[in-house]
Parts: C-alpha cells; structure tokens; sequence
C-alpha cells in the first residue's frame, strides 16, 4: 500500500509534480471509480445528443440533395435536429465539468482531511454535494469574468508576438484562479462564493508563476496521455476517411460512418471530461502548497506538536 503524501509541505516546483504523481499512483483506481460512477449518465446524454447532431447532419446531406417538394421542409427539421444535439452536448459538458471540478475537490479535501488513500467516492459525494448550489453560483461569476477574459484577449490579438504571450499567461492564470477558487470553497466548509474568490486570487499572486507553471506542465502531459488513449479510434476514423474517399461513399450512406463518428465524438468528450476532473486535482495541490508558503499553517502545527512533546 502507498503512503499519505503531505500536501501541506513547503515545496518547490519540481516537488509539487513528484507529489502529485505519487498520490496519483495510490489513488487512480478510486479516482477513476468515482469518474466512472458518476459519470456514466452523462455517457446516456452524450451518446443521444451527438448522435442527434450526426444524424441531422446526414439528414440536411440528404435534404440538399433531393429534388422533391418537401425537401426544404425535410432540411429545416433536420437543422432543428442538429441544433438540439449540439445545445443538448454543450449543457451535459457545462453540468459534467461542475460536478467533476467539485468532486475532485472533495476527493483531495477529505484525503488530506483523513490523510488516507483511497476515499470512498460515496464520501466524495457527500461532501460534493453539500456545495453544488455555492459552484453553480462560482460558475455564474466566473462566465461573467470569462466575458472580460475574452475582450482582454481581442485586445491582445491586435499586439504582435508580446500580446500572444500576454494572452498565454493570462489564459493560464486565469484557469488556475477558476480552480483555486472551486477547491478553496470545497475544502473550507465556512467559506463564502466571493470568500473563495478573494483567497485564491491572493494565493495566485503570491506565488503567480509556480501556479501557472505546474498547471501548464502537469496539464501538458496528462493530455498527451490520455490522447493517447484516443490513438486507436483516430486511426479507425482516418483508415474509414480514406476508405470512403477512394469509394466514393458519403457519409449519409455508411451507417458504420455514423457510429465510428458517435462513438469516436463521444470518446473524446469522456476524455475531455476526465482531463478536467484530473487537472483539479493539481490544483487542489497547488492551493495546499501556495496556502503553506503563505500562512504557515502545516510548519505552525508541527512546532506545537513538538512544543507538547517537549
């Protein structure tokens, strides 16, 4: 069995992605059981709503192509079709994302609340669902403050060579203060929304770059493994890609086509999922590590233990 990893600990750059690669590695079976409980009825909503968005598609394909009376009233219905797939996938993803970013914040609270691995998702739950209202009303704030992120980010495209590296940074920043600010209200059960919000943008700039540094490297090589995870169905779409151009065979022909097409969008949508749920997780690390570099409160409780020893 591996062992409690301390959060806690005053560490630097390259101890806070060893650390957090070891409590990966005593922990991704619970993880990945709390992913997969919770998660499956979105797999339901996900599988209905892209293939509404396939067949639509391959509905308007047909539509556009028949000569007849009705075809333009067949096309308007089959754009309907289409239009509820994607709106139906954006708002299972939105749902998903809040309730994965509050689950692993559960998850690491209560690890380092009980300093074992393994927690229960059960537990996870409990507590995750004690703060889904406060989330909802972070998620509110903060696609308000997306808004401004994206002006700021218009601005910046007009800068050559120093805007995209402004636009970069603050990108990273911004998705790290979002994260902070989920887990700081998670983990600290008397905390308000804007409480929460105010922590983590305190925790963010005083140590700004080892935030955005551990994001963007521990990020970077949890997508390019789970992209990896996706190579197999790639190359199945590429091979039926080429097959159809050699063929001639379109889309609204093939059914194989349209389910390698749902079942490859839907994949890659679990995997986005899990990259969120994944990436909290460092985050959650991260606010532990910027919290003891700025308060002390791990090192100050050591010192009274060894004070009552004494």
């Amino acid at each position: 069995m591996r062992k409690y990893i301390e959060p806690r600990l005053r560490r630097d750059f390259g101890g806070i992605i060893s650390a957090y690669f070891d409590f990966l590695k005593g922990n991704f079976k619970e993880i990945i059981n709390m992913f997969v409980g919770y998660n499956g009825i979105f797999v339901i909503f996900i599988l209905i709503s892209v293939y509404l968005m396939i067949t639509g598609i391959v509905a308007i394909a047909i539509a556009q192509n028949s000569y007849s009376i009705g075809g333009s009233n067949a096309e308007e219905s089959a754009a309907m079709m289409t239009g509820i797939g994607v709106i139906l996938l954006i708002l299972v993803l939105l749902i998903a994302t809040l309730l994965n970013y509050t689950l692993s914040s559960a998850y690491v609270s209560l690890y380092e609340e009980r300093k074992v691995n393994n927690i229960p998702r059960k537990d996870a739950w409990v507590k995750a669902k004690r703060h889904l209202g406060g989330i909802f009303l972070v998620a509110l704030v903060a696609v308000g403050l997306y808004i401004v992120y994206i002006i700021v980010q218009v601005i910046l495209a007009f800068i050559p060579f120093l805007g995209s590296i402004l636009s970069i940074f603050i990108g990273l920043g911004f998705n790290a203060w979002i994260s902070l600010t989920i887990f700081s209200y998670v983990h600290n059960e008397d905390s308000t929304v804007f409480g929460a919000f105010g922590e983590a943008w305190d925790l963010l700039f005083s140590n700004f770059w080892k935030a955005i540094g551990v994001n963007f490297v521990l990020g970077l090589i949890i997508q390019i493994a789970l992209m990896a995870l996706n190579l197999l169905p790639a190359i199945l779409v590429g091979v039926y890609i080429f097959h159809t151009v050699e063929s001639g065979t379109s889309l609204d022909e093939s059914v194989f086509g349209q389910i390698l097409l749902v079942v490859v969008i839907t994949l890659f949508c679990l995997m986005l999922m899990f990259i969120q749920l994944l990436s909290q997780t460092i985050n959650a690390f991260v606010y532990f590590n910027l919290h003891e570099f700025k308060n002390n409160t791990y090192l100050r409780s050591r010192i009274e233990k060894i004070g009552e020893n004494a």
